[in-house]
């Protein structure tokens, strides 16, 4: 395939386009694409596609995009080209599974089926903004859930009571957030898990300051690596790749496709989901990738949706690369509402569902519009997690999986978001690793409504 540093090259000698030209390219660009391949909505309230035909024609229509127009380089306003030729060489190359961790915390990070058994890896936290002050507790916390394969990285805003501003302190602060995530592991007892950078800066020396064999990110662990928007990528996360790369660290991609942007509707975040899961592949080594489907300004609703048409097409993006690319795909859990209510673990529970079926793994169940020290508690994971667990051992298909989201989606549409409390130790004890007792009761409330939906689900605690 082609070589990173040939991607290097590419940013500096590709064809020069001013930003708001890319934009509005790719807008038409996806228009084409999504009339040629007909990725039209199904209706009828379809929260699942069972149509494997669809998912094949939205993967031709991103290799066709990344053939006929390629990825933006913000930093140097350079267009980077591939032949279809190396797009299909790109796909065939990248791995099924990789090890991450080492000794009793090492695991195989691999590639699901759709509609499959194989139990799904889990990444239960963090991704989120902690203080210093308890995020080595937090980490601790999440490392406990035996499920757990790897962990992210969590960001803050002053680190050892400085404001992180300029590159010196962004460097330090990185180094820093290792450390803590360390030391969280470390409490939790298990030390070897692998952990992933979240970047607190997007600059190249902040990116690779952690790099540390012995205290810091190690060659079994990971960083996030992501192209932005609109398909486009920065010189500084491709120079990060360089070294990481010749470092042997796993990097994983959180793109996904955006109802409502420039790349337009729902056909159109669909091509993009998969474009940005290959083309990180492509230009920054990513073997995994948050893909999916999301609508702009969707934290910022007062009521919550779960919209048939966003999920359909956010199933078309998963089965597309499950099917027909070797990415690892990751599934965001993450709900409107904040932890500690009914109606972010019944959003939290709705993902679940739908993702495991899909094959993607479970990532972070945080609040969308995250909060400092109160985006996310444990409960909300071991939640989805168990969920994971029960679709995939039941054997239930897409066609049951529609059926069950639809009879859930009842239950909550419409309803309003709850921010839930300002700090998670409102209601999840850090110290003793479990929820209040008023949480775990609408914890137990809401396993019943989906056991009631025909989520196959012990009811047992």
């Amino acid at each position: 395939m082609v070589d990173i540093l040939e991607i290097a090259e590419r940013i500096i000698k590709g064809p020069k386009i001013e930003e708001r030209n890319w934009d509005l390219s790719i807008f038409k660009k996806m228009e084409e694409l999504s009339k040629k391949y007909n990725l039209k909505y199904a209706g009828n309230n379809c929260y699942i596609n069972s149509d494997d035909a669809v998912a094949e024609r939205a993967f031709l229509a991103a290799v066709d995009f990344l053939e006929q127009v390629g990825i933006y380089c913000i930093t140097t306003q350079r267009l980077v080209q591939f032949s279809r030729k190396e797009v299909l060489e790109a796909i065939e190359d990248a791995p099924k599974e990789v090890k991450i961790g080492k000794g009793k915390d090492l695991r195989i990070y691999s590639q699901k089926k759709v509609e499959g058994n194989e139990t799904l890896n889990n990444c239960p936290g963090l991704h989120s903004p902690f203080t210093e002050e308890i995020g080595p507790l937090v980490v601790k916390n999440y490392a406990q859930i035996a499920a757990a394969d790897f962990l992210c990285g969590f960001n803050f805003t002053a680190v050892e009571g400085r404001e992180i501003f300029g590159l010196p302190l962004e460097a330090y602060a990185s180094i820093r957030e290792v450390a803590l995530v360390r030391e969280g592991i470390r409490m939790a007892g298990r030390p070897d898990m692998a952990i992933v950078l979240y970047p607190i800066s997007t600059r190249a020396a902040a990116l690779i300051a952690p790099i540390d064999p012995d205290f810091g990110l190690r060659r079994t662990d990971g960083i996030v690596l992501s192209l932005l928007p609109d398909i486009k990528m920065e010189q500084d996360l491709l120079t990060a790749a360089v070294v990481y790369e010749k470092y042997g660290s796993f990097k994983i991609n959180t793109a996904g496709g955006t109802i409502g942007g420039f790349c337009g509707g729902a056909g159109g975040a669909i091509i993009e989901a998969i474009v940005k899961a290959i083309g990180g592949w492509l230009v920054y080594r990513t073997i995994s990738c948050a893909s999916g489907v999301y609508r702009l300004q969707v934290s910022t609703s007062k009521k919550i949706a779960i919209e048939p048409e966003r999920l359909w097409a956010d199933s078309i993006a998963f089965q597309a690369l499950n099917n027909w690319t070797n990415t690892i795909c990751l599934g965001d859990v993450g709900g409107q509402s904040g932890p500690g209510t009914e109606t972010h673990l019944m959003e939290v529970g709705i993902n679940a569902v739908h993702k495991a079926v899909n094959g993607a793994n479970l990532w972070t169940p945080r609040q969308a519009k995250a909060r400092m020290n109160a985006s996310m508690t444990p409960l909300e994971s071991e939640f989805a997690i168990e969920i994971g667990e029960a679709i995939r051992k039941s054997g239930v298909t897409r066609k049951d999986v529609n059926l069950m989201i639809e009879k859930l989606a009842g239950k909550v549409e419409g309803r309003e978001t709850e921010s839930g409390p300002e700090d998670i130790r409102e209601c999840y004890n850090l110290v003793h690793h479990r929820p209040t007792e008023e949480y775990r009761d609408i914890y137990m409330k809401v396993k019943k409504v989906f056991e009631e939906c025909g989520v196959p689900i012990s009811l047992e605690t």
